[in-house]
């Protein structure tokens, strides 16, 4: 459900991955990839989300899917990784930056880019939220998730990593 905590102007989004692929060529869609990990939009050029792509790369993008991204490499499938992504606003300039990180350490970063656009709809987790089964299924395992109202410091992303790893069990 949709309420004002997630529609802030600066934000960062934890989550833990365990993918077994990034295909859904067995799901319900039938596509090589393109995995929805987290995401909170209904048109894909609005709001943010975590998403993976079918050459092993994971973006985080606000408001225009295939332009306005940070990405990483995920290294191994099978195994727990920590993804932190942030969005900072600066007051000045009304200009955002957006940062990546993977198991607490920086990957990639964008700044000069424009606010957030907002929208109404449900962060969705492991899957979309279009059709009856859902899209862009995750083959894995997702969460949890942690969201603040602000972007992290490197240090506060690095400490906030090795504080919540999921167990197998």
């Amino acid at each position: 459900e949709d309420c004002d905590d997630l529609r802030a102007s600066s934000l960062t989004v934890l989550l833990w991955v365990k993918l077994k692929t990034l295909s859904d060529e067995e799901g319900f869609q039938k596509e090589p990839g393109w995995p929805c990990l987290l995401c909170k939009t209904r048109t894909w050029t609005n709001g943010f989300g975590f998403y993976g792509m079918p050459d092993g790369a994971i973006r985080f993008y606000i408001n225009e899917w295939d332009q306005l991204f940070v990405g990483t490499n995920l290294t191994q499938l099978d195994t727990w990784t920590c993804l932190v992504a942030t969005y900072e606003v600066e007051s000045k300039s009304s200009l955002g930056k957006l940062s990546i990180y993977q198991d607490g350490v920086l990957k990639n970063q964008r700044d000069n880019l424009p606010p957030m656009r907002r929208n109404d709809a449900p962060l969705s987790i492991g899957s979309t939220m279009w059709g009856e089964n859902g899209w862009y299924a995750v083959h894995g395992a997702v969460g949890p998730v942690l969201m603040w109202k602000r972007a992290l410091s490197a240090g506060e992303v690095a400490k906030a990593c090795k504080g919540c790893a999921p167990v197998d069990g």
